[in-house]
This record gives structure tokens, C-alpha cells and sequence, in this order.
């Protein structure tokens, strides 16, 4: 009989057997090059009488050159009942857990979950007579989520009914659930349908007196979109309870307005400063006396981006219109209902953002971070010209320069503040990463999953003679300093405290610290001594307090959250010690243009904070200033929006699921908004993007941000921030 067992014995045989198959391809590789590749795992079948090798591997899906292969045979294939054979592993079917509820059978359950009674006897070893009782958890195979889910069956339902709600053939849900009788359906029961993308759909209740051009004006749509997105050819097709589905209204850029006693569509586009027809083409409205007295329409939110109405021309597509108003392709479907855009026909009339004009400041700066790449740095500073930026960020690792007390090596930095300062570019160096022989009680306590990260050095001291030294060197060509980097991480910030007796563990450390030294109480005093380093070594350069990562949990251990730790940054006296404050915008999907707090288009995680905001953010930096009396303008040290589009270094891991929102074309988008933004805040000194090169120095996170992707090609992005009007283009 055929077991599921990889035992001793397997592993032995595949042992030998790999040993003889190794050996016969050395003798000679090159004629073995149509010898079947060896799979990486394996199980054994004993061998049956009557069994060839031929029928064996035919019932196993494999060749017989491979059974030969891993089990030595020899040339004549001879085997013999009760002999243990290797074979191919099946690829075992994903499962889950289920409860048996009151009144559930193996039946009733395999209707569920689209399998049969024989296959769940199989995966929980029942017999025949098998009985199952509620509260009995089971093995049942795991549905397809991302595209199926459970329906529970309504009184009134019918198959038809059911397929029309989700967009689906009958035959379509009879073959899926396994269907014998088409009539066969009972109040309560559960089958699988197509999911619907909630995101972007909604399931419309058919009420009495519906039309289908009712309907469309409810959710800004039109009836050919409603028609194609429910398979609805003649009539209306509609009965009083059936679902259909519809567009969903993006509450992020739609609001309703219930008309009163004395309002006409006039009044109410003046009331809300919306021209008319934007109004009358939101709601569907042919004439614009077609509203009624409780009757809702949809208007844009006041605080979102102004309104217009572009008729759409030959050769027009939603990318081109969406590049156009320097908006995306979601947004324009979201503001016009449009499921369907092949049905979007010359002279229609949709709605779009109105792309205002980005008038420079005077003084503003703008920034990109690049990444020290040895031989490319001329390359590097012609870049950065050609982007129209005036700064540029470099990071400097303390401990990449200073790798011995007095031992420095500063030719690769050399090379990039000369090519930035020779291409006129003003210089901002983030210094941070104490090196190990400063710290190096720490990196050894430090349990094995921190061990990459970085810190302050043990005695702040010995931070004065390499930063004096930095000043010194540079002086005249760098502009500003930032000290550090978000130090309200342990990322950046690893100060372990041991209070216990120190017992070094398996791993070779001394196991996790009770608590991290971290906080404004330790960072301040780092930032008042490098102040006073610089001020001493180059009066005139800039000092700029770390920005702080945008992190709304805090343990403090693991990260402080950013409001405490600036309120408690100023509190110790940060603004006596700083030119500027630095800040942090990169670990969002939201658009900049929206406000906190309401689920944006396409964005399923991270935005239920004002940190994922940029114009929260922006406008809680300066309340905090104020709030402190800090007269202090604010620098924006990171900005961007990072995006799985292109080539990257690898693929984002759990917990940063946000970075899969974002497309390039939306990266681009955002990345000028957001420029527009900032330029009307005053209090804003400069912003730097983030980054024009990380994929190409091997940083995986900054490659995900970066101008140029893993292949070199430059993303959309490029062209959208070289496109930003700029100060340095006017004067």
C-alpha cells in the first residue's frame, strides 16, 4: 500500500540513491543532459504484485528514468513485491481547522467547502460510518480567499439570484459547490461565489420603484456600467430584493448633501463653491432641476482637491487623462463610477481632479538623498542638477569612516561632497551608526536579532574628536548636519541595560536586555554636544535635530512613538540646540492630498493614524513647535512613497504589506503633490526625497523608494519630480 510516511528508510534510500546518480553523472555529465531533475522530496511506496515501473510511475506522475534514478535500479528495471520504492512526493493540499456546528454532516460540509464526503473521510481518517459531533474540530480544505467566499443561503434565494448578486453563471456556482439538483438550495446553508472586491464594489438591495437609472445616479455610475458589471442585457432586469453590484462611492473624495426645502442645484454648487456641472455630472443629473426635497447628492469633500469636467476626446485613455491632471487611473474611476472603461465613449463628459499650478517659494528647498556609490559620483552630481534639486542628503556611517580610535577613511566621501559641491549643490550629511569599538560592551550583550542594528556610542565623548574632525574637513562645502537617524527606534538607537546577572545563552549572547537606554532624556544631550562640536568647527552650517520615524505605538524598548518623543525632544531643550527640526514621511500608502482618518482607494492597512498623513503630520510638527514657543522652521529629511512596481531587491516582509499599494504611477503622483503641499507651509524650510539610488548600493528598503529601480531603469517618478517647478528654475 501507498503511505505518507518520510521515515529513516526514505531518507537512507534517497541517500544511496543520490550517492549512485551523482556518480553516473560525473563519468558523464555531458550525456546525461536529458536525465530528469531530481524532485526535493520524496515519499515510499511498497511495491505490489503485479506492479511495473511503468504503471508506478504513471500513477505517481512521474517517468520511469526518475524512479530508476533515486532508487539505483539497474538497467533492466526488475523490482519485486515488498520492496520499498522512493517516490516523488505528492504536493499535499492546503487545510484548515472547522468546528462541526449543530446540525452539520460530512454531507453538509463537503457542500460547504466544495469538496466531497470520501475526501474529508480521508484527511480526518473516518470510516464509512464515521459520526461527527458538534463542537468536533475537523480537517476540511482550505477555500481560496482571495477569490472565493461563503454566502449563507437567504429564504428567498435562488441559484439565479445568488449569481446575479456576484457577478455569476449558474453553472458557474453548481460546478463549484458540486450542485446535483439546480433547485437544491435550503435557508441557512452555505456555498462558495466569487468575492467581490469590497474595495472597489458594493451589493445594492433592489427596493420598490428601482430603475437602473435610479440606481446609477445613487452611486455615480452610469446604467451601461451597471449593465455590464451585473450582465443585465434587456430592461431593467431587476426584481424588488435582488443584489446588484455597484461601484462603491469613495468616501475619500465624495460626501453626500441632503437637498432641503428651497435648495436648487444652483444654490447648493454655490453654497459648497463647486461649479455646476461637476455637481450635475456627480449625481447623473440630465437636468438640473432633477433633484427632490431628502433626496442625497454626492459633493466633493471640501477639504479635498478642486473639481473640473474634461470631455473625453479621440484617442483618449484613463492613464493619458489621469497623467493629464497629474492624478491615477483609481482616483478618475472612483470619481465617475467607471467599472468598465472600454464603455466610456468620445464627447462624454467625466470628472477629475483639477491639477492646480505649483507656484515655487522663494527660499524653499528641495532635496533628494543619494547614497555614496564609489565611481559614480560625478555621475551622481549631474543627476541631481538635472532634477533641478539644490540639495543634496548624504548619510554618513560613523562607524563606516572612524573603524579604529583616530583611524578614518574618507576618500568615497571625498569624492561625493566634491562632485556635489562642484555641481553648485548645497550638502546636508545625516551622521549616525556609532562604531563598534564604541560600543562594543553592547554589540556583544545584545541578543542575536538586534546585532545588526546601530547606536550612540558608549561614551558620548568620543563622538566630539570624529565629528570635529567631519566639520573641519568639510567645512565651506557641507551645509548641514543632521544628528542621527529616527532615534526613537532601536533600528538606530541600541542601548541595552542588564539588570540581572548576565548569563550567556545557546546562541553565544547574553539573551534580551531588560530595557534599551532610548528616549529624548539620552538623545538631547548627543545633539547639545554635537552642536556645540560644530558651531565651533563652522559656525555658519546648520544643525538639524533627527527627523523621528512616524511610529504611533511605543513600548519603549522597541520604538517611542513619535508624539511623545518630540514633545519630550523640546521639553529637554532640543530647539537651544538645533537650527531646524527634521522630520520623517516615508512609511505610508496614503495620499498626501487626504486627511486623517477615513480608508483611502486601494489602501487596506496604515491608515488609521495622522502619522500616515502627510498634512497631518506637517501641521502636528508645527503645532508642537509652537505649543514649546520653538521658533524653528521644520525640515522634512524623508519624503516618499515606496512601491512593489519594477525591479526590486526583494519582496516587502510582514508588517510592511503598505508598500504593495502603491504603483509608480501613483508613486509620481504623490511625490508632486506632495511637493505642491509643502511649498504652501510656511513653516516648511525644505524637503528631501527618498532616494534617487538605493537600489543600486544594495539597500532592499531604500530600493522600494528609489528613483532608479533594480535594473537601472528610471521609474516614473523621475520625471515627475524633475517636472516639479522649482526656485532655482524662476531666478
Amino acid at each position: 500500500m501507498y503511505r505518507h510516511c518520510r521515515v529513516a528508510l526514505a531518507l537512507l534510500y534517497l541517500a544511496m540513491a543520490y550517492s549512485v546518480f551523482a556518480q553516473g553523472n560525473s563519468d558523464d555529465a555531458a550525456g546525461e543532459s536529458e536525465s530528469a531533475s531530481l524532485p526535493a522530496a520524496f515519499d515510499t511506496y511498497i511495491i505490489q504484485s503485479g506492479d511495473s515501473l511503468y504503471g508506478i510511475a504513471q500513477r505517481f506522475n512521474t517517468t520511469v528514468e526518475t524512479l530508476m534514478a533515486v532508487n539505483s535500479l539497474s538497467g533492466d528495471g526488475r523490482i519485486i513485491a515488498g520492496q520499498a520504492l522512493l517516490i516523488p512526493a505528492a504536493e499535499e493540499p492546503e487545510v484548515e481547522p472547522y468546528e462541526v456546528q449543530p446540525g452539520d454532516s460530512l454531507f453538509s460540509i463537503s457542500r460547504r467547502f466544495n469538496t466531497t464526503v470520501g475526501r474529508l473521510q480521508e484527511l480526518n481518517q473516518l470510516g464509512d460510518s464515521s459520526e461527527i459531533i458538534a463542537g468536533q474540530t475537523i480537517a476540511v480544505p482550505a477555500a481560496d480567499e482571495s477569490s472565493y467566499e461563503v454566502y449563507v443561503v437567504a429564504e428567498a434565494d435562488s441559484l439565479l439570484s445568488i449569481a446575479e448578486r456576484y457577478g455569476a453563471d449558474v453553472s458557474e456556482l453548481i460546478a463549484l459547490n458540486e450542485i446535483a439538483d439546480e433547485g437544491e438550495l435550503t435557508e441557512g446553508q452555505t456555498i462558495l461565489v466569487p468575492r467581490i472586491d469590497d474595495g472597489k464594489f458594493a451589493a445594492h438591495v433592489v427596493r420598490s420603484g428601482d430603475t437602473l437609472y435610479d440606481i446609477s445616479r445613487l452611486y455615480n455610475t452610469t446604467v451601461a456600467q451597471l449593465r455590464s458589471l451585473n450582465d443585465i442585457e434587456d430592461g431593467d432586469g431587476l426584481t424588488i430584493g435582488r443584489s446588484i453590484i455597484v461601484p462603491r462611492v469613495d468616501e475619500t473624495l465624495l460626501d453626500r448633501y441632503v437637498v432641503r426645502s428651497g435648495d436648487s442645484l444652483y444654490s447648493i454648487a454655490s453654497q459648497l463653491d463647486v461649479d455646476l456641472p461637476v455637481l450635475q455630472e456627480l449625481n447623473q443629473l440630465a437636468d438640473v432641476r432633477d433633484i427632490q426635497i431628502g433626496r442625497a447628492l454626492l459633493i466633493p469633500k471640501r477639504e479635498g482637491t478642486a473639481l473640473k469636467i474634461h470631455v473625453v476626446r479621440p484617442g483618449d485613455t484613463l492613464e493619458e487623462i489621469a497623467e493629464m491632471y497629474e492624478t491615477t487611473v483609481a482616483v478618475i474611476q472612483s470619481l465617475n463610477g467607471i467599472a468598465d472603461p472600454s464603455l466610456i465613449s468620445l464627447e462624454t463628459a467625466i470628472v477629475v481632479p483639477e491639477a492646480k499650478e505649483i507656484l515655487a517659494r522663494p527660499e524653499f528647498g528641495f532635496g533628494i538623498q543619494i547614497f555614496v556609490e564609489k565611481g559614480r559620483a560625478d555621475e551622481l552630481a549631474v543627476t541631481a542638477n538635472s532634477l533641478g534639486v539644490d540639495w543634496v542628503k548624504i548619510d554618513v556611517a560613523w562607524a563606516d569612516i572612524e573603524t579604529a580610535p583616530a583611524v578614518y577613511s574618507f576618500s568615497a566621501l571625498d569624492a561625493m561632497i566634491a562632485a556635489m559641491d562642484l555641481a553648485g549643490l548645497k550638502i546636508m550629511l545625516t551622521v549616525y551608526d556609532a562604531p563598534a569599538w564604541s560600543r562594543s560592551s553592547y554589540i556583544e550583550d545584545l541578543n542575536s536579532q538586534f546585532k545588526d542594528y546601530t547606536g550612540p556610542p558608549e561614551v558620548y565623548d568620543d563622538f566630539v574628536p570624529f565629528l570635529a574632525n567631519l566639520v573641519t574637513r568639510y567645512a565651506g562645502l557641507v551645509d548641514a548636519y543632521e544628528i542621527w537617524k529616527s532615534p526613537n527606534l532601536v533600528k538606530f538607537w541600541t542601548v541595552p541595560e542588564y539588570t540581572r546577572p548576565r548569563e550567556r545563552t545557546d546562541d553565544g549572547d547574553y539573551g534580551i536586555p531588560d530595557k534599551i537606554r532610548m528616549g529624548a532624556g539620552y538623545y538631547v544631550p548627543l545633539l547639545e554636544l554635537a552642536y556645540s562640536t560644530i558651531k565651533s568647527h563652522d559656525e555658519k552650517a546648520i544643525v538639524v535635530a533627527a527627523g523621528l520615524a512616524p511610529a504611533g505605538y511605543g513600548d519603549n524598548y522597541n520604538a517611542i512613538d513619535t508624539v511623545t518623543f518630540l514633545n519630550n525632544m523640546l521639553d529637554a531643550g532640543a530647539a537651544d540646540f538645533s537650527d531646524a527640526i527634521g522630520a520623517i514621511f516615508s512609511a505610508s500608502a496614503v495620499p498626501p492630498t487626504l486627511q486623517c482618518c477615513d480608508k483611502p482607494p486601494g489602501v487596506d492597512t496604515h491608515y488609521e493614524s495622522f502619522l500616515q498623513y502627510f498634512g497631518d503630520i506637517l501641521s502636528f510638527y508645527d503645532e508642537t513647535l509652537k505649543e514649546h514657543d520653538a521658533e524653528l522652521p521644520v525640515m522634512v529629511t524623508q519624503l516618499g512613497w515606496g512601491t512593489t512596481d519594477g525591479a526590486n531587491l526583494a519582496v516587502p516582509s510582514t508588517g510592511f504589506e503598505w508598500l504593495t499599494y502603491t504603483s509608480e504611477d501613483e508613486q509620481a503622483v504623490y511625490i508632486t503633490q506632495a511637493y505642491g503641499i509643502a511649498q504652501n507651509l510656511d513653516f516648511v524650510d525644505s524637503v528631501f526625497l527618498y532616494n534617487l539610488n538605493g537600489c543600486a548600493v544594495g539597500d532592499e528598503e531604500a530600493c522600494f523608494f528609489s528613483l532608479e529601480d533594480a535594473d537601472g531603469q528610471l521609474r516614473p517618478a523621475f520625471e515627475a519630480f524633475r517636472s516639479v517647478p522649482k526656485q532655482s528654475e524662476s531666478t
